[in-house]
């Protein structure tokens, strides 16, 4: 079971978000300084990850600690297109996918990137977000996944030793499309003569 530390406020894994540069690349630069207010910060995540946020549930949010290549066992990869064609009836688990053999092309090339690079202390070093429904897990890595693959690739593929890794993790009973979770849109009453949606969250 991973260890939850201590509870904490959303802002906090906004800033872990924008910190390890979690979204970016297309239209944005993938580098991006962390703004000083909470305000600001989570305005820079809502430019760069708004659908991100839409497909989220509330959730409460802890510091946690990963500390055994078991609880890479309870990992899996987000259940999002460019990984998966049919995300939420894939194999998701992390240690499937840790040889990296059958990995889509553009993900394969960053993982061994950083495993190239050694998987240096500072890049361990910027928070994995995860997330689940209990401390049990499964967890689904929401930010962080390249990351996640290459020590997984090291700890499991290739049996080196794995230090504890501490990590943001948010727990919710509600619906997370990354989770690999349906969701559902309600129709709302027209607006301007124009059909509207949104999601269900609940």
């Amino acid at each position: 079971m991973i260890e939850l530390q201590t509870q904490i406020v959303f802002d906090e894994v906004i800033a872990g978000m924008l910190s390890a540069q979690c979204f970016g690349g297309k239209s944005l630069p993938r580098t991006v300084s962390v703004p000083a207010s909470s305000e600001a910060r989570y305005q820079e995540l809502v430019d760069r990850g708004y659908l991100f946020l839409r497909f989220l549930p509330q959730c409460d949010w802890y510091n946690a600690r990963l500390a055994s290549p078991d609880d890479l066992g309870r990992l899996r990869l987000i259940a999002e297109e460019s990984w998966f064609s049919e995300a939420s009836a894939a194999d998701r688990s992390l240690a499937t996918w840790a040889a990296l053999d059958t990995l889509p092309d553009s993900h394969c090339q960053r993982v061994r990137r950083l495993l190239s690079e050694g998987l240096q202390v500072e890049c361990m070093q910027r928070r994995i977000t995860l997330f689940g429904r209990s401390p049990e897990g499964p967890f689904t890595i929401l930010d962080g996944n390249h990351r996640m693959l290459a020590l997984a690739h090291n700890v499991v593929a290739q049996r080196m030793p794995m230090e504890p890794l501490d990590v943001h993790l948010g727990l919710s009973f509600g619906p997370c499309r990354w989770h690999g979770d349906p969701v559902m849109w309600e129709e709302r009453p027209p607006h301007d003569g124009k059909t509207r949606f949104v999601l269900r969250t609940w």
